[in-house]
């Protein structure tokens, strides 16, 4: 039968546990139903990544770009893991993964970053005995940079992170609206966005 889908869902039990600052359950207890329901979409046919490793919640909590791709790798290897144990093989377990960054206005250190999980990512693959493949990154403009006192500077700050991200090789760019910090934004603030 025909594939499902390309299917990209953003599953990150862990990201949520450290936003929320804890879980109903451990992870050594939720590891195996988030890695049975993600062989389960494939079984199902649905392609491309459903799980994130998701930096942002450290980015937003003020944590520095090395701490940002620890996390980052260290849900991704999680993830892997939980995977291997279910029984689904390492080539097939890292296509169900992607990676999710905060970029700021700070050009360089955010191309960096974004360059240096390419490169982190490719270490874990070969030690995993696998040739290291593309990834696919998702890139949004980063909460914490955002003024309240002259929301038009953020217009300036998202440009400037657009940019690095692309320039550090994201797939994918959210922009936030430059008004977000005000509340909800109007159509201006999300046209600009988009």
């Amino acid at each position: 039968s025909p594939p499902a889908g390309n299917l990209r869902i953003g599953r990150d039990p862990l990201g949520a546990m450290a936003l929320a600052g804890g879980a109903a359950r451990p992870w050594s207890e939720e590891a195996p139903h988030f890695a049975r329901r993600l062989a389960a979409l494939a079984r199902e046919g649905f392609s491309g990544p459903q799980a994130a490793a998701d930096g942002r919640v450290i980015h937003n909590a003020g944590g520095s770009e090395a701490q940002e791709l620890a996390l980052v790798l260290a849900v991704a290897t999680a993830y892997l893991r939980a995977l291997d144990t279910e029984g689904v093989a390492l080539d097939a377990a890292r296509r169900m993964l992607f990676f999710r960054l905060s970029a700021d206005a700070d050009q360089f250190l955010t191309m960096a970053k974004f360059s240096a999980l390419r490169l982190l990512w490719a270490r874990i693959e070969e030690s995993c005995g696998l040739t290291p493949k593309p990834m696919f990154i998702a890139a949004d403009t980063a909460w914490r940079m955002l003024t309240q006192r002259d929301p038009y500077v953020n217009m300036l700050r998202a440009t400037m992170a657009t940019f690095a991200a692309g320039l550090g090789g994201a797939n994918s760019i959210c922009v936030l609206p430059h008004t977000l910090a005000l509340g909800l934004p109007d159509g201006f603030a999300r046209r600009a966005a988009r």
